[in-house]
């Protein structure tokens, strides 16, 4: 698997925001992703289901991350002078009411402001029925929209935005197979629903930016190119610890 974007996927996600599906991991990689990330997930217990910033402690994290393939993909949007501005996992245990409500992640990133994408890559297959994500085709080209904060436990957003206004009959679920990533833009209205299966959800987004960033706050790591970084902050790859100094290395940078 090569994972260069053709012209038509090119042309999908100006279109519409987004493209999907996008083939960029064997079964055996996903396996070893997902079987570590499984273990953190247990060794934090059932209530978590965020995972922010893996790239920086993992090792694993930082091989999905810095990706031949996946890289391959993002240059074919962004060029060649990439570099990581976040990661997170979303995590639905089975039969779990958790859900993400309609936003742009525009609306508190920035990402709107430079060139960047965010790849959704499927841990996990994700289908309507365990709480895939849903977009809303088109509506990058809307702007930044008026969200309202809502408070609600239940939401995986942990400022509760929402998008106040939603047509919801132009939804379209982003089904995907375990190794599979859709790439969407920042002004693009999604969402998810519960998970109403009896398997896991579990998808690991990347958030890819180049050296026009203006975000000189958040630490990035660059993953491809040697383009001008002198106002950035940039992270270095983690370093070599044992699992347990790595796991208690993470938990104390995310506050956890």
């Amino acid at each position: 698997m090569s994972t260069t974007l053709s012209k038509q996927q090119i042309e999908q996600y100006q279109r519409h925001g987004i493209v999907f599906p996008i083939e960029v991991f064997s079964q055996e990689e996903v396996t070893l992703f997902r079987d570590a990330l499984e273990s953190i997930a247990a060794n934090c217990g059932s209530s978590r289901k965020r995972f922010e910033n893996l790239h920086f402690f993992f090792d694993w994290a930082y091989r999905l991350v810095t990706h031949d393939r996946l890289l391959n993909a993002i240059e074919g949007l962004l060029g060649d002078n990439l570099l990581v501005d976040g990661t997170l996992v979303l995590y639905k245990p089975p039969r779990d009411l958790s859900y993400v409500s309609w936003h742009q992640d525009s609306v508190y990133s920035g990402w709107s402001l430079t060139p960047s994408t965010s790849a959704w890559i499927a841990l996990t297959g994700s289908r309507q029925a365990n709480g895939c994500m849903r977009v809303i085709p088109g509506s990058h080209k809307d702007g930044t929209l008026d969200h309202a904060n809502v408070r609600d436990d239940l939401n995986l957003l942990d400022r509760g935005e929402r998008v106040r206004t939603v047509d919801e009959t132009r939804a379209v679920d982003v089904v995907l197979a375990p190794g599979e990533m859709s790439l969407h833009q920042s002004t693009l209205v999604h969402g998810s629903n519960p998970n109403l299966s009896d398997e896991p959800r579990i998808g690991f987004i990347v958030r890819y930016v180049t050296s026009r960033s203006t975000n000189p706050g958040r630490p990035l790591l660059r993953v491809r190119g040697q383009g001008d970084c002198t106002h950035l902050n940039l992270a270095q790859p983690p370093p070599k610890r044992d699992q347990q100094s790595t796991f208690v290395a993470w938990r104390t940078y995310s506050g956890s």
